[in-house]
């Protein structure tokens, strides 16, 4: 056997690290627990078609004895709708989960191919009351996982949904790939183009990031169209509750079954977001079960240590 040392993308956790991250973890569910929420285990490895229509590269897969394609999951809120869709789980309910997820990343960025995530779904309740609800139980889990200083970015998926819809697959594409790089000269070159009824939000969609207010309110001078009004007055109400908050209106949907409000949480010592999640009702349709309402969102925990590390006192080792 040739390699033996770690697969790329993996690392061991020892020490300081290793008992942090356990500690993070154990203080997040067992605050959520005694929050209401049902724990609930999914398994590790489930088939391909939980997580994928096409075969997703950033997946790790193998096959079973049967030749069938699985999946490492890479997500536990798929495997968590697969539980609801195909069981006799009773709606509406709440559930809290925590464990290993993987992503295959490009080696050069440097990032955790397998990390451990702790989170909830929310699912049958109302929507607007289950997204406060889940903002609220997220502030209050990354104070008790011990981060003190950061920010929620606001976002709502029907905004991009709705001006998607008013072009083809490769316009879509297109204008996806300079709405996530906020290429001002871009996204003016394509509505020339592709001129429609929203050219004006388009153009300014780049500088549409920031104070809530300030976003909120320059954000109605460009855009006419009432479902996106409808999304700016849903994020408006968000944000006047959670007063750390900002917004984004150009953040793309992680995932196609964003439905509503999506949040992320960052800070500045970490690089990318640590919390993230939203409003998910098209993710059931997936498994053939009509929509339901459903918010949830996932704590990286091993970003929270990274956020918390220089403030971990620790008697042993480090790593």
């Amino acid at each position: 056997m040739k390699n033996k040392q770690l697969a790329p993308g993996m690392h061991d956790k020892l020490f300081k690290r290793a008992q942090s991250v356990y500690q993070i973890e154990m203080r997040v569910s067992n605050f959520l627990m005694a929050s209401g929420f049902n724990r609930i285990d999914t398994p590790m490895i489930e088939y391909a078609g939980v997580f994928e229509d096409e075969l997703d590269n950033h997946n790790y897969h193998l096959f079973d004895k049967h030749g069938d394609l699985l999946v490492i999951r890479p997500d536990v809120t798929q495997s968590i709708a697969r539980v609801v869709a195909t069981t006799k789980v009773t709606l509406p309910i709440k559930f809290s989960y925590s464990g290993k997820v993987f992503r295959n990343h490009d080696e050069l960025k440097g990032l955790q191919n397998e990390r451990m995530q702790a989170g909830i779904e929310i699912i049958g309740f109302d929507a607007a009351v289950a997204i406060t609800e889940a903002l609220d139980l997220a502030k209050s889990s990354l104070h008790l996982a011990g981060v003190k200083d950061y920010r929620i970015e606001l976002s709502h998926a029907g905004i991009l949904q709705t001006i998607f819809a008013a072009f083809d697959e490769a316009q879509v594409e297109l204008l996806a790939t300079r709405i996530k790089n906020k290429s001002i000269t871009g996204l003016t070159e394509f509505v020339k183009q592709n001129p429609s009824e929203f050219d004006d939000f388009l153009i300014n969609l780049p500088r549409l990031f920031g104070a809530a207010e300030d976003v909120l309110k320059s954000a109605k001078k460009w855009v006419k169209n009432p479902e996106i009004l409808a999304a700016l007055a849903e994020i408006e109400n968000l944000s006047h509750d959670f007063a750390q908050s900002t917004v984004d209106l150009g953040m793309l949907a992680k995932k196609d079954y964003y439905t509503g409000v999506m949040f992320r949480v960052f800070s500045d010592k970490v690089p990318y977001a640590f919390l993230s999640g939203g409003r998910y009702d098209k993710l059931f349709e997936r498994f053939d079960a009509g929509a339901v309402s459903a918010v949830g969102w996932a704590l990286d925990v091993d970003a929270v240590y990274e956020e918390i590390r220089q403030d971990i006192v620790f008697g042993g080792g480090d790593a």
